[in-house]
Protein backbone atom coordinates (compact mmCIF):
# COMPACT_ATOMS: atom_id res chain seq x y z
CA UNK A 1 0.00 0.00 0.00
CA UNK A 2 1.32 3.75 -0.80
CA UNK A 3 1.02 5.92 2.21
CA UNK A 4 1.66 9.44 2.05
CA UNK A 5 2.26 11.18 5.14
CA UNK A 6 1.54 15.21 5.39
CA UNK A 7 3.52 16.85 7.85
CA UNK A 8 3.90 20.49 8.23
CA UNK A 9 6.87 21.06 11.12
CA UNK A 10 9.86 23.32 10.27
CA UNK A 11 11.75 21.28 12.48
CA UNK A 12 12.23 18.37 14.63
CA UNK A 13 9.28 17.77 16.68
CA UNK A 14 7.35 14.96 19.03
CA UNK A 15 4.86 14.59 16.18
CA UNK A 16 7.69 14.55 13.07
CA UNK A 17 9.54 11.87 15.21
CA UNK A 18 6.58 9.64 15.66
CA UNK A 19 5.80 9.92 11.98
CA UNK A 20 8.80 9.40 10.70
CA UNK A 21 8.67 6.02 13.78
CA UNK A 22 6.04 4.65 11.91
CA UNK A 23 7.06 4.85 8.26
CA UNK A 24 10.33 3.14 9.49
CA UNK A 25 8.27 0.40 11.27
CA UNK A 26 5.86 -0.22 8.48
CA UNK A 27 8.18 0.07 5.18
CA UNK A 28 8.45 -3.74 4.82
CA UNK A 29 4.59 -4.23 4.17
CA UNK A 30 3.69 0.04 2.78
CA UNK A 31 5.62 2.59 0.60
CA UNK A 32 5.39 5.26 2.20
CA UNK A 33 5.99 8.89 0.65
CA UNK A 34 6.17 12.66 2.72
CA UNK A 35 4.76 15.81 2.40
CA UNK A 36 7.08 18.56 4.27
CA UNK A 37 6.35 22.48 4.41
CA UNK A 38 8.46 23.94 2.16
CA UNK A 39 10.19 25.27 5.14
CA UNK A 40 10.80 22.37 6.74
CA UNK A 41 14.58 21.40 7.74
CA UNK A 42 13.44 17.83 7.45
CA UNK A 43 13.90 16.86 4.24
CA UNK A 44 17.55 15.48 4.69
CA UNK A 45 16.30 13.14 7.99
CA UNK A 46 13.42 11.99 5.60
CA UNK A 47 15.20 11.00 2.45
CA UNK A 48 18.46 9.67 4.83
CA UNK A 49 15.82 7.08 5.61
CA UNK A 50 14.83 6.21 2.00
CA UNK A 51 11.72 8.03 2.01
CA UNK A 52 10.65 10.01 -1.09
CA UNK A 53 10.12 13.99 -0.19
CA UNK A 54 8.08 16.40 -1.93
CA UNK A 55 7.49 19.90 -0.55
CA UNK A 56 4.48 22.48 -0.48
CA UNK A 57 4.08 25.68 1.33
CA UNK A 58 2.08 25.18 3.78
CA UNK A 59 0.20 28.18 5.69
CA UNK A 60 -1.05 28.02 9.51
CA UNK A 61 -3.69 30.03 11.56
CA UNK A 62 -2.58 32.93 12.94
CA UNK A 63 -3.78 36.16 14.56
CA UNK A 64 -2.18 38.08 11.46
CA UNK A 65 -5.04 39.81 8.94
CA UNK A 66 -2.30 38.90 6.04
CA UNK A 67 -2.20 35.47 7.48
CA UNK A 68 -6.09 35.10 7.62
CA UNK A 69 -6.60 36.11 4.36
CA UNK A 70 -3.67 34.43 2.90
CA UNK A 71 -4.67 30.97 4.30
CA UNK A 72 -7.99 30.27 2.28
CA UNK A 73 -6.32 30.63 -0.99
CA UNK A 74 -3.24 28.80 -0.34
CA UNK A 75 -5.53 25.68 1.38
CA UNK A 76 -6.92 25.95 -2.50
CA UNK A 77 -3.85 26.08 -3.95
CA UNK A 78 -1.75 23.84 -1.98
CA UNK A 79 -4.96 20.85 -2.21
CA UNK A 80 -4.38 21.13 -5.78
CA UNK A 81 -0.60 20.48 -6.01
CA UNK A 82 -1.13 17.63 -3.23
CA UNK A 83 -3.45 16.04 -5.27
CA UNK A 84 -1.63 15.80 -8.19
CA UNK A 85 0.77 14.40 -6.01
CA UNK A 86 -1.09 11.87 -4.28
CA UNK A 87 -2.32 10.73 -8.04
CA UNK A 88 1.66 10.64 -9.24
CA UNK A 89 1.89 8.03 -6.19
CA UNK A 90 -1.04 6.30 -6.82
CA UNK A 91 -1.56 6.37 -3.04
CA UNK A 92 -3.94 4.45 -1.43
CA UNK A 93 -3.98 5.69 2.11
CA UNK A 94 -3.28 9.91 3.31
CA UNK A 95 -2.27 10.87 6.99
CA UNK A 96 -2.56 14.00 8.00
CA UNK A 97 -0.02 13.98 11.04
CA UNK A 98 -1.84 16.16 12.98
CA UNK A 99 -5.64 17.69 12.77
CA UNK A 100 -4.92 21.46 12.85
CA UNK A 101 -3.68 20.20 8.68
CA UNK A 102 -6.64 20.69 6.51
CA UNK A 103 -4.84 19.69 3.77
CA UNK A 104 -6.24 15.65 4.63
CA UNK A 105 -10.00 16.85 4.58
CA UNK A 106 -10.02 19.54 1.59
CA UNK A 107 -8.61 16.47 -0.60
CA UNK A 108 -11.57 14.32 0.58
CA UNK A 109 -13.67 17.65 -0.59
CA UNK A 110 -11.91 17.71 -4.00
CA UNK A 111 -12.90 14.35 -4.63
CA UNK A 112 -9.90 11.86 -3.31
CA UNK A 113 -11.46 8.42 -3.36
CA UNK A 114 -8.95 6.84 -1.16
CA UNK A 115 -8.68 6.38 2.63
CA UNK A 116 -7.94 9.43 5.13
CA UNK A 117 -6.85 9.00 8.50
CA UNK A 118 -5.99 11.95 10.79
CA UNK A 119 -3.84 12.35 13.94
CA UNK A 120 -4.66 14.15 17.12
CA UNK A 121 -1.45 15.15 18.60
CA UNK A 122 -2.21 18.22 20.71
CA UNK A 123 -5.02 18.53 24.03
CA UNK A 124 -7.86 19.65 21.77
CA UNK A 125 -8.34 21.85 25.02
CA UNK A 126 -5.42 24.19 24.71
CA UNK A 127 -6.92 25.21 20.93
CA UNK A 128 -8.92 28.35 20.64
CA UNK A 129 -12.53 26.48 20.56
CA UNK A 130 -13.64 28.22 17.10
CA UNK A 131 -10.59 26.80 15.36
CA UNK A 132 -10.93 22.91 17.38
CA UNK A 133 -14.39 22.84 16.92
CA UNK A 134 -13.83 23.10 13.04
CA UNK A 135 -10.98 21.09 12.71
CA UNK A 136 -12.28 18.07 14.95
CA UNK A 137 -16.13 18.38 12.93
CA UNK A 138 -13.92 18.23 9.92
CA UNK A 139 -11.54 15.17 10.77
CA UNK A 140 -14.30 13.28 11.96
CA UNK A 141 -16.33 13.96 8.62
CA UNK A 142 -13.96 13.37 6.42
CA UNK A 143 -11.27 10.76 8.07
CA UNK A 144 -11.81 7.03 8.52
CA UNK A 145 -10.54 7.61 11.70
CA UNK A 146 -9.46 10.04 14.14
CA UNK A 147 -6.40 8.79 15.79
CA UNK A 148 -5.63 10.14 19.35
CA UNK A 149 -1.99 9.47 20.93
CA UNK A 150 -3.20 9.04 24.19
CA UNK A 151 -6.63 8.52 26.75
CA UNK A 152 -6.25 12.18 27.44
CA UNK A 153 -6.49 13.25 24.37
CA UNK A 154 -9.55 10.80 23.17
CA UNK A 155 -11.34 12.17 26.75
CA UNK A 156 -11.60 15.07 24.93
CA UNK A 157 -12.76 14.43 21.60
CA UNK A 158 -16.42 13.70 20.93
CA UNK A 159 -17.66 10.05 21.29
CA UNK A 160 -17.84 8.64 18.01
CA UNK A 161 -16.15 5.03 16.52
CA UNK A 162 -14.02 7.04 14.62
CA UNK A 163 -11.88 8.52 17.09
CA UNK A 164 -9.61 5.63 18.81
CA UNK A 165 -6.49 5.89 20.23
CA UNK A 166 -2.99 4.25 19.24
CA UNK A 167 -0.23 5.17 21.85
CA UNK A 168 2.96 6.11 19.13
CA UNK A 169 5.63 3.45 19.03
CA UNK A 170 8.48 3.45 21.21
CA UNK A 171 11.78 2.76 18.45
CA UNK A 172 13.99 3.56 20.39
CA UNK A 173 17.52 1.62 21.04
CA UNK A 174 20.23 1.56 23.20
CA UNK A 175 23.97 2.54 22.45
CA UNK A 176 24.86 3.72 25.20
CA UNK A 177 25.84 1.99 28.66
CA UNK A 178 23.58 3.25 31.45
CA UNK A 179 24.23 6.74 33.38
CA UNK A 180 27.41 8.10 31.98
CA UNK A 181 27.72 11.87 33.93
CA UNK A 182 31.36 11.87 36.09
CA UNK A 183 29.76 14.94 37.91
CA UNK A 184 29.75 12.67 41.13
CA UNK A 185 29.66 16.30 43.42
CA UNK A 186 26.54 17.75 41.94
CA UNK A 187 22.66 16.33 40.79
CA UNK A 188 22.55 17.46 37.58
CA UNK A 189 19.15 18.09 35.97
CA UNK A 190 17.57 18.36 32.50
CA UNK A 191 14.95 20.35 30.92
CA UNK A 192 14.73 18.55 27.26
CA UNK A 193 12.41 20.70 24.85
CA UNK A 194 12.43 23.24 22.65
CA UNK A 195 12.10 27.09 23.54
CA UNK A 196 8.33 26.99 23.36
CA UNK A 197 6.15 29.33 25.74
CA UNK A 198 4.11 26.85 27.36
CA UNK A 199 6.29 24.31 27.56
CA UNK A 200 7.40 25.24 31.40
CA UNK A 201 11.47 26.28 30.91
CA UNK A 202 9.84 29.32 33.09
CA UNK A 203 7.94 27.55 35.69
CA UNK A 204 11.26 25.17 36.18
CA UNK A 205 13.99 27.99 36.19
CA UNK A 206 11.69 29.40 39.79
CA UNK A 207 10.94 26.38 40.87
CA UNK A 208 14.37 25.50 40.09
CA UNK A 209 15.87 28.35 42.33
CA UNK A 210 13.73 27.69 45.53
CA UNK A 211 15.21 24.56 45.12
CA UNK A 212 18.66 25.41 44.71
CA UNK A 213 18.19 27.80 48.42
CA UNK A 214 18.40 24.10 49.89
CA UNK A 215 20.42 22.26 48.01
CA UNK A 216 23.51 23.88 46.44
CA UNK A 217 24.56 20.50 44.45
CA UNK A 218 21.60 20.77 42.35
CA UNK A 219 22.81 22.22 38.41
CA UNK A 220 19.39 22.52 35.49
CA UNK A 221 20.20 21.84 31.91
CA UNK A 222 17.54 23.70 29.29
CA UNK A 223 18.25 21.69 25.99
CA UNK A 224 16.51 22.47 23.00
CA UNK A 225 16.09 24.59 19.91
CA UNK A 226 14.03 27.42 18.88
CA UNK A 227 13.32 26.10 15.64
CA UNK A 228 14.59 29.08 13.65
CA UNK A 229 11.43 31.18 15.16
CA UNK A 230 11.72 34.85 16.20
CA UNK A 231 9.19 34.15 19.22
CA UNK A 232 11.41 31.05 20.77
CA UNK A 233 14.33 33.06 20.23
CA UNK A 234 13.20 35.80 22.73
CA UNK A 235 11.81 32.80 25.02
CA UNK A 236 14.96 31.58 25.52
CA UNK A 237 16.77 35.27 26.20
CA UNK A 238 13.99 35.91 28.74
CA UNK A 239 14.72 32.75 30.34
CA UNK A 240 18.83 33.34 30.48
CA UNK A 241 17.90 37.27 31.44
CA UNK A 242 15.68 35.83 34.52
CA UNK A 243 18.67 32.92 35.37
CA UNK A 244 21.13 35.87 35.93
CA UNK A 245 18.54 37.91 37.06
CA UNK A 246 18.54 35.15 40.05
CA UNK A 247 22.21 34.81 40.45
CA UNK A 248 21.72 31.56 38.99
CA UNK A 249 24.12 31.89 35.64
CA UNK A 250 26.80 29.91 36.97
CA UNK A 251 24.46 26.70 37.67
CA UNK A 252 22.12 26.92 35.02
CA UNK A 253 23.10 26.30 31.31
CA UNK A 254 21.53 26.95 28.49
CA UNK A 255 22.30 24.35 25.61
CA UNK A 256 21.37 23.53 21.70
CA UNK A 257 19.34 21.02 20.62
CA UNK A 258 21.35 17.08 21.02
CA UNK A 259 20.46 14.61 18.02
CA UNK A 260 21.94 12.06 20.74
CA UNK A 261 18.55 11.75 22.90
CA UNK A 262 19.87 8.51 24.46
CA UNK A 263 23.66 10.11 25.28
CA UNK A 264 21.74 13.46 26.85
CA UNK A 265 19.36 11.97 28.89
CA UNK A 266 21.75 9.04 30.16
CA UNK A 267 24.27 11.76 31.06
CA UNK A 268 22.07 13.18 33.55
CA UNK A 269 20.57 12.32 37.42
CA UNK A 270 16.52 13.83 36.78
CA UNK A 271 14.72 14.89 33.68
CA UNK A 272 11.86 17.45 34.43
CA UNK A 273 9.03 18.34 32.06
CA UNK A 274 6.83 20.93 33.45
CA UNK A 275 4.65 21.79 30.53
CA UNK A 276 1.17 23.34 30.81
CA UNK A 277 -0.10 20.70 27.96
CA UNK A 278 1.04 17.20 26.56
CA UNK A 279 -0.81 14.83 24.72
CA UNK A 280 1.59 12.64 25.03
CA UNK A 281 5.26 13.46 25.88
CA UNK A 282 7.91 11.99 24.11
CA UNK A 283 10.63 13.81 26.27
CA UNK A 284 8.87 11.88 29.65
CA UNK A 285 8.94 8.65 27.04
CA UNK A 286 12.39 8.65 26.17
CA UNK A 287 13.42 9.53 30.32
CA UNK A 288 11.89 6.47 31.34
CA UNK A 289 12.77 4.20 28.53
CA UNK A 290 16.91 5.60 28.94
CA UNK A 291 16.14 5.35 32.53
CA UNK A 292 16.27 8.02 34.69
CA UNK A 293 14.51 9.78 37.18
CA UNK A 294 11.16 11.96 35.74
CA UNK A 295 9.26 14.52 37.53
CA UNK A 296 6.41 16.22 35.31
CA UNK A 297 3.25 17.83 35.44
CA UNK A 298 -0.07 16.43 35.57
CA UNK A 299 -0.67 17.86 32.11
CA UNK A 300 -2.55 15.09 30.13
CA UNK A 301 0.03 12.68 28.60
CA UNK A 302 2.87 12.37 31.39
CA UNK A 303 0.10 10.94 33.57
CA UNK A 304 -0.38 7.98 31.08
CA UNK A 305 3.87 7.42 31.13
CA UNK A 306 4.43 7.37 34.63
CA UNK A 307 3.11 5.45 37.58
CA UNK A 308 2.83 8.00 40.36
CA UNK A 309 4.94 7.62 42.97
CA UNK A 310 5.86 4.29 41.65
CA UNK A 311 8.05 5.37 38.44
CA UNK A 312 8.02 9.04 38.90
CA UNK A 313 7.19 12.11 40.32
CA UNK A 314 3.81 14.28 39.57
CA UNK A 315 2.80 17.68 40.11
CA UNK A 316 0.32 20.06 39.53
CA UNK A 317 0.70 22.37 36.72
CA UNK A 318 1.46 25.75 37.33
CA UNK A 319 2.73 24.85 41.02
CA UNK A 320 6.43 26.27 41.63
CA UNK A 321 6.05 24.86 45.16
CA UNK A 322 5.35 21.44 44.38
CA UNK A 323 7.58 21.70 41.61
CA UNK A 324 10.48 22.96 43.78
CA UNK A 325 9.57 19.92 46.61
CA UNK A 326 10.12 17.30 43.67
CA UNK A 327 13.55 18.57 42.82
CA UNK A 328 14.60 18.36 46.26
CA UNK A 329 13.02 15.03 46.96
CA UNK A 330 14.86 13.54 44.33
CA UNK A 331 18.20 15.29 44.64
CA UNK A 332 18.51 14.35 48.50
CA UNK A 333 17.92 11.08 47.50
CA UNK A 334 19.69 8.79 45.46
CA UNK A 335 17.89 5.84 46.07
CA UNK A 336 14.57 6.60 45.18
CA UNK A 337 15.92 8.30 41.98
CA UNK A 338 17.69 4.88 41.29
CA UNK A 339 14.41 2.92 42.07
CA UNK A 340 12.39 5.69 39.67
CA UNK A 341 15.09 5.19 37.16
CA UNK A 342 14.78 1.23 36.89
CA UNK A 343 10.39 1.03 37.62
CA UNK A 344 10.08 3.65 35.03
CA UNK A 345 12.19 1.70 32.39
CA UNK A 346 10.34 -1.78 32.85
CA UNK A 347 7.17 0.44 33.29
CA UNK A 348 7.39 2.24 29.39
CA UNK A 349 8.47 -0.85 27.77
CA UNK A 350 6.43 -2.86 28.63
CA UNK A 351 3.39 -0.53 28.16
CA UNK A 352 4.09 0.82 24.83
CA UNK A 353 5.95 -1.92 23.29
CA UNK A 354 6.18 -2.11 19.49
CA UNK A 355 4.23 -4.79 18.76
CA UNK A 356 1.17 -3.54 20.13
CA UNK A 357 1.63 -0.83 18.44
CA UNK A 358 2.24 -2.82 14.86
CA UNK A 359 -1.03 -5.28 15.86
CA UNK A 360 -3.18 -2.20 15.95
CA UNK A 361 -1.95 0.10 13.04
CA UNK A 362 -1.89 -3.05 11.08
CA UNK A 363 -5.38 -4.14 11.41
CA UNK A 364 -6.84 -0.24 11.19
CA UNK A 365 -4.74 0.13 7.71
CA UNK A 366 -5.82 -3.83 6.48
CA UNK A 367 -9.69 -2.79 7.53
CA UNK A 368 -9.39 0.58 5.15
Amino acid sequence: MNILIIDNSIAYTGAFKCALNEAELLRDKHNFIFVLNDKSTLRKAVEEKGFKVYQIPMVEIKRSLSILLLYPLMLIKNTLELSSIVKKEDVDLVQANDFYNLLGAMLKKFGYKGKLITYVRFLPSVMPSILRNLWIKQGLKHSDNLIAVSDAVLKQLPDNTKAIRIYDPIKLSEKHPGQTHTDSNNVQILYLSNYIKGKGQDHALEAFAKAYAYNKQIRLTFMGGDMGLQKNAQFRAELEQRANDLGLSEVVTFSPFNSDVEAAIKSFDIVVNFSEAESFSMTCLEAAFYGTALIATKCGGPEEIIDEDKTGLLVPVGDVDAMSNAILELANNPSIREQYAEAGRAYVRNKFNIEQYLTEMNKLISEQ
